[in-house]
């Protein structure tokens, strides 16, 4: 009876292992960080840096920038070569004032897609 109910226990806890291995292994590169920050006001704002959860990847990570509706040319979207869960996003020419919006649609290195947006202010 000890037997049974030790083998019992091996399988849960196998099953747990697995059953948390694998919520680990389906999960998606979320943002959770941003510069300029969301809802923030800044002065000035060369590039965005998005921070994810998770790596992505840069070939099929996608970022549009627009102000007041309007879109804003990105000169170059890469990942941070030592960090691939950062992506550096570079307009083509610093941000006048005006609110941006960033919408994002990113694959994670695993090959799940996720996507968001949020947006910033940009003062003088």
């Amino acid at each position: 009876m000890a037997a049974a109910l030790l083998k019992k226990v091996l399988n849960t806890a196998a099953l747990l292992t697995l059953m948390a291995g694998a919520s680990a292994a389906f999960a998606h590169a979320h943002l959770e960080q941003s510069t300029p920050a969301a809802g923030s006001i800044v002065t000035s704002a060369n590039e965005l840096r998005l921070v994810f959860t998770e790596g992505v990847e840069q070939a099929f990570t996608k970022v549009v920038l627009t102000r007041d509706q309007a879109p804003v040319t990105v000169s170059s979207i890469k990942t941070e070569p030592a960090n691939k869960k950062v992506l550096i996003v570079t307009p083509a020419h610093p941000l006048p004032a005006g609110t941006y919006q960033v919408k994002w649609n990113a694959v994670s290195v695993d090959t799940h897609k996720s996507a968001g947006d949020y947006s910033f202010t940009v003062s003088n």
